[in-house]
């Protein structure tokens, strides 16, 4: 299979597989990382941390997929893939807000789940563990959640197969902030945990 037929092949499905890739390797490596090895332990800790800003952030979640609607309804984003966004022959529908909410919800998780890590790579930070200094780097937790987000923002914008120019303010802008709401989710899961007096 050639380079470009891939590349066509791989564009529709690009955000899902790597936001799923940048999850992934950060649940599997960074915790051995920081804890010191890839052990039961490590990952049974790293798990029960997930379960929790997992469950936290699930109002924000459906919030965010809910209440960005009106962005897929004008044309300007969407967490889908841009062939769901209306157009003249294919107007706005339930199947394309579907779409659209159950990715944004899941975008969010995934943010959440690379904030959740972070805090991990916070608490090493802050004690003077190796790898990591205690200066020097943001922290962590808000870390996780603009990779996230800006693996979306650049992938996303990659999707519409025509140069950034050629997409629109409008486009660039309204995808850039469904990408903020990305970034802010491990922040927002810390926050609803914290409200809830744990």
């Amino acid at each position: 299979m050639s380079l470009s037929r891939f590349v066509g092949r791989f564009r529709p499905y690009s955000v899902p597989i790597c936001l799923f890739a940048v999850v992934a390797i950060a649940v599997l490596f960074v915790p051995p990382l920081v804890l010191g090895g890839a052990t039961g332990r490590t990952y049974a800790l790293t798990m029960a941390v997930l379960i929790v800003a997992i469950s936290s952030v699930l109002p924000y979640a459906v919030a965010v997929g809910v209440l960005t609607v009106p962005f897929l309804y004008t044309g300007i984003g969407s967490y889908a893939a841009p062939e769901v966004l209306p157009t003249d022959a294919e107007p706005f529908g339930l199947a394309a807000a579907l779409r659209h909410v159950i990715a944004g919800i899941s975008y969010v998780v995934a943010a959440t789940a690379v904030g959740a890590v972070g805090i991990g790579l916070d608490f090493a930070a802050s004690s003077g563990s190796d790898p990591f200094p205690a200066v020097g780097f943001p922290p962590f937790l808000l870390l996780g959640g603009v990779v996230i987000a800006g693996v979306y923002v650049a992938v996303q914008l990659w999707r519409y197969e025509r140069p950034v120019r050629g997409l629109g303010w409008d486009t660039v802008l309204g995808t850039g902030v469904l990408g903020a709401f990305l970034a802010a989710s491990p922040l927002v899961a810390l926050w609803i945990f914290g409200s809830y007096g744990f």
